[in-house]
């Protein structure tokens, strides 16, 4: 056969010397090479030492690193978990304070020419709803990282997400059981 006039996309294995994989493997960034040489990532559950977490400058390699970043991945899962709840704490409010105030009834006139009762109807620009979507960005954004961080596959850094969000949901969602849940991202 002729293969003269075949168009295609053919990878030449190149080798890889050793001293490559031995820096890539400090590095934290050999955990694969395909058949055409490229390094990736592992996507498969380990219990590995080197990783890149987020960032190029979050790089551990270290017991030490490890411990550290769990414990800050720990605090940042359960910080969100307080955000969710911090967020449903002020949509309650604000919405019990809405409910109070265009539920009492008929306006009594005062001895001016005004009322005393006054009905607040919710507003696209209140400073209710901008601190919402306010809190809502960071909320998302933090839900990310923490999907990202997982996503390393690394089992302790894993465990360290769980703990958090678990450890936040124990402190800050033990009344959340009255209220529907309106800021969950994650099922």
């Amino acid at each position: 056969m002729n293969h003269s006039g075949h168009v295609g996309h053919h990878h030449v294995m190149e080798p890889i010397s050793v001293d490559h994989m031995d820096h890539e493997a400090h590095s934290g960034q050999m955990n694969q090479v395909d058949h055409s040489g490229h390094m990736g990532m592992q996507m498969y559950f380990h219990f590995g030492l080197n990783e890149i977490i987020l960032f190029s400058f979050w790089e551990i390699s270290t017991i030490e690193g490890l411990i550290g970043s769990m414990v800050g991945i720990f605090i940042l899962a359960l910080l969100y978990e307080g955000l969710k709840y911090f967020r449903e704490f002020l949509f309650w409010k604000n919405y019990s304070s809405l409910q109070y105030r265009t539920v009492q009834g008929p306006a009594i006139k005062s001895t001016t020419e005004g009322t005393n009762t006054r009905v607040v109807k919710p507003s696209l620009l209140s400073k209710h709803h901008i601190l919402q979507t306010f809190l809502h960005i960071i909320q998302v954004f933090v839900s990310y990282l923490l999907m990202l961080i997982f996503m390393t596959y690394n089992v302790w850094l894993c465990i360290a997400v769980v703990l958090g969000a678990a450890t936040g949901y124990f402190l800050f969602g033990w009344k959340k059981a009255l209220f529907v849940d309106v800021t969950e991202h994650c099922h």
